[in-house]
């Protein structure tokens, strides 16, 4: 099994000889076995045990176990205690959501703290067949048929290949003994339900599942990747500005468009669904605007779709500026500096440099507000800035343009410059220049 291990992390490129890596060890028969084999592929490995405090003298059980066996390899280990039970109840996770949660952070940190470039967690060939079904049952794509990734990022499961009953066989050959989970023999969970039963069920059809199974997953995974590439080639082609373009979607194969909108949705932490994805998608080809999570909605505007954050929209945002120091406004950075008198600064030429002396008291860098106005420079009149706004920028745009005040009003207004009121002269000493990112 050993020899298996390490062809699978060959075959998915997981890790190189003499990286450092962090082995996460729960106690458990695949975790154990994990170990045992990484210790025979590097001789820079570390291990991380996290107590869950959900089993009361058993968790203690099981650390101590892992605690004594790293011993006995002179393997170094990291344990860390949370109490996973009050974490959920004060953040509002489910158990096993939240545990999840705690336990990926602790493998950072220990991770961070010896090092490792990579970190290995135990799932198995049989774990990527019950997640499988698991996914089907709930209803799913490709993606979620494909099951557990062999990497994902710098966390790789060298076990991927390998069926518990291997694993078990192997630790026996070895004299090895493990901690059993007691909550794995109960069937109050759906994946041991899936596991004692289903499976079981379906091993009585095809006695070789894993063998079939294995096969089965690789393909998906193979396709999987292929549509990922493609979607994110076609994302990538159709996003301008944070909108995507409608009429390359709706001309898209929906296996690709879906992906598209599938991402564009995550990325405003909308909960995908093909309910969702067909709703905007609807809007793609018909205009119009849809709900699709609490004050967010799809809309198409002038061709490209966005996802529009209503609550930003109501947000008034108004920052200090600080001279020299670049601050973020929306996806942009505005950069206010000052500079002496320079004879290579043609004033009459621009209207994007101010006489700094004429500021009335402190900058702020906003939105534009309801009855807001400025005489430009070279403007013989005073414009409302919310029709200069208008006319300036798309609709989707108009919330993040540049606003420059001080103590008397408006003295900037992105993409059109300062106020007549701030113009830079001959007599200017110094001067104001804004640079927006």
């Amino acid at each position: 099994m050993v020899k298996k291990v390490i062809e699978t992390i060959a075959k998915y490129n997981m890790a190189q000889k003499g990286e450092r890596l962090l082995c996460c060890l729960s106690g458990g028969a695949d975790s154990v076995a994990l170990l045992l084999c990484l210790s025979e592929f590097t001789d820079s490995l570390c291990a991380c045990h996290l107590n869950h405090q959900l089993r009361g003298e058993e968790s203690l059980r099981d650390e101590s176990f892992c605690i004594e066996l790293c011993e006995s390899l002179n393997i170094p280990l990291e344990v860390k205690r949370v109490d996973v039970s009050a974490f959920c109840r004060e953040n509002g996770y489910s158990l096993e959501e939240g545990a999840r949660i705690v336990r990926y952070n602790f493998f950072d940190e220990a991770s961070e703290k010896f090092g490792c470039e990579k970190i290995a967690t135990a799932h198995t060939l049989s774990d990527s067949i019950e997640t499988m079904l698991i996914n089907l049952t709930r209803g799913t794509g490709i993606s979620g048929l494909a099951s557990i990734p062999p990497v994902r990022g710098n966390i790789i499961r060298p076990l991927i290949e390998c069926t518990r009953f291997e694993i078990e066989s192997f630790l026996n050959s070895r004299g090895q003994d493990w901690v059993t989970d007691s909550t794995n023999l109960s069937d109050d969970y759906t994946r041991n339900k899936i596991r004692h039963n289903i499976v079981e069920q379906l091993r009585l059809i095809n006695p070789s599942l894993e063998k079939t199974m294995s096969g089965t997953i690789e393909n998906l995974r193979e396709d999987n990747e292929f549509i990922k590439r493609q979607s994110e080639e076609l994302y990538n082609r159709l996003l301008s500005k944070g909108g995507v373009d409608c009429k390359g979607l709706t001309e898209a194969d929906k296996a690709l468009s879906g992906r598209v909108i599938a991402k564009l949705l995550s990325e405003s932490s909308v909960a995908v669904s093909r309910a969702a994805i067909e709703r905007v998608r609807g809007i793609c080809e018909n205009g119009g605007k849809v709900t699709v999570g609490d004050k967010l909605y799809a809309e198409a505007i002038d061709g490209k779709l966005y996802i529009i954050d209503e609550k930003k929209r109501s947000e008034h945002i108004a920052i200090r500026a600080e001279l020299g120091k670049a601050v973020s406004f929306y996806n942009k950075e505005v950069l206010l500096e000052i500079t002496e008198k320079n004879a290579n600064v043609n004033i009459n030429a621009t209207n994007f440099i101010a006489d700094y002396d004429k500021i009335n008291g402190e900058i702020l860098i906003r939105q534009r507000e309801s009855g807001d106005r400025v005489k430009l420079i070279g403007r013989d009149f005073t414009s409302d800035v919310k029709k200069l706004v208008q006319s300036g920028f798309e609709r989707v745009d108009r919330l993040s343009a540049v606003v420059l005040s001080d103590n008397e009003g408006v003295i900037f207004v992105e993409r059109f410059g300062f106020s007549q009121r701030v113009k830079a002269d001959n007599n200017t000493k110094t001067y104001l220049l804004c640079k927006i990112s």
